[in-house]
């Protein structure tokens, strides 16, 4: 018995005469059924041929009978593989369409040299009617995107709804992660096109779009550049600062050392240098601060001494309605302390070279940070 893949239509009644020289004639078409599948416009083809019936039907003249058993076999595989076809249209068929099936006359003759037969075929058709039409629907009616946690290291997530009329269907995004408002993300559904649509084609439906771009929008972000931090913002952390240096100069400080002056000179904020960097801490924004010291025990008003002094914020966010977010509780200050004419600890210095400071020079040198001023 052969089967291929391409068409189906019916199947016929199997006359046969005989001929004067006691030849038995055969007609092939009897024994071939095309028959189609599918959709209107994205229709497939196959047929069938029906050797074994054709043998059963003419035992006597391959000499076999009821009980012949593997012989039965032999004279199967013969015919197969001496009498073969095909279809001139398998897919994309339409109603109206007319398929035709031709045969290979390759075999015939040596069929007819074994056997007592005369073959007899020609061209088989069958006109196509009957194929449903099938629905139009957009896939991303079914599928929403969102996206989530903080630019530039949000996430795009993809759903898929129940009310897709496919059932499941492959979905891909070319980007997942490292995103940030205004970035542009690409959904397709299956692994191509064409697959889409034959899944699709398969399940009565025929998809409009089978890729669609998404912007990025809505996520709260890491603040990038200075500028971007809400005056209210900048104002309150700048407080802070001073506040807690403010409160370590009344418990630390001796009674000859009074603060006169706390003047703030400058800010650097810090970013990863390569997104593709996997840091703890996204962003640093540091406050750079003159502080002015007078030495009451002498009389002299200009006994004053300067050092200059830093704190700093990490993880400042920009949220989506121009707010800021930040934890005051996470402020950082240098260890150490200043005596008179004497320095102790990591960030302080007696005077102001360009940098502000030694371990700001340290900070612009970092291989994982950027600095901005």
């Amino acid at each position: 018995m052969k089967m291929k893949l391409i068409a189906v239509a019916a199947l016929l009644a199997v006359p046969f005469a005989m001929t004067s020289c006691g030849r038995k004639t055969i007609n092939l078409n009897d024994y071939v059924t095309i028959e189609t599948e599918g959709y209107d416009t994205v229709g497939k083809a196959h047929y069938y041929f029906d050797s074994e019936q054709l043998v059963e039907d003419n035992l006597e003249v391959f000499g076999l009978n009821e009980d012949s058993g593997f012989a039965l076999l032999d004279v199967l595989d013969t015919v197969e593989s001496n009498l073969d076809g095909e279809l001139d249209k398998t897919d994309s068929i339409s109603n109206g369409d007319r398929i035709t099936f031709k045969w290979d006359e390759s075999g015939k003759e040596k069929l007819e040299e074994k056997y007592k037969i005369s073959l007899k075929y020609g061209d088989k058709t069958l006109d196509v009617e009957g194929l449903e039409e099938a629905k139009t629907f957009n896939p991303f009616d079914h599928i929403s995107v969102s996206f989530s946690g903080i630019a530039p290291n949000g996430e795009a997530n993809v759903v898929i709804s129940d009310t897709m009329p496919v059932g499941s269907l492959d979905v891909e995004i070319d980007k997942r992660n490292g995103l940030k408002n205004g970035d542009k993300v690409k959904v397709t559904v299956g692994d191509s096109a064409e697959a889409a649509k034959d899944y699709c084609f398969a399940r009565g439906y025929i998809p409009t779009e089978t890729e669609m771009e998404f912007t990025v929008e809505g996520l709260s972000s890491y603040v990038q550049k200075l500028d971007e931090i809400p005056t209210d913002a900048y104002d309150k952390m700048d407080k802070h600062a001073q506040d807690v240096l403010t409160a370590d100069v009344a418990e630390t400080w001796g009674e000859t050392e009074e603060l006169r002056k706390i003047e703030l000179i400058g800010n650097y904020l810090l970013t990863p240098k390569d997104s593709d960097i996997s840091v703890d801490v996204n962003n640093y924004l540091y406050y750079i601060y003159k502080i002015t010291i007078k030495d009451v025990s002498k009389k002299d008003e200009k006994a004053n001494y300067e050092y200059y002094y830093y704190s700093y914020y990490p993880n400042i966010v920009l949220l989506e309605d121009g707010t800021c977010s930040f934890d005051l509780g996470s402020i950082t200050v240098p260890e150490g302390s200043m005596s008179w004419g004497e320095v102790y600890g990591e960030a302080f210095a007696m005077t102001a070279p360009d940098d502000h400071s030694f371990f700001i020079q340290a900070i612009k040198t970092s291989t994982l940070f950027s600095t901005s001023m």
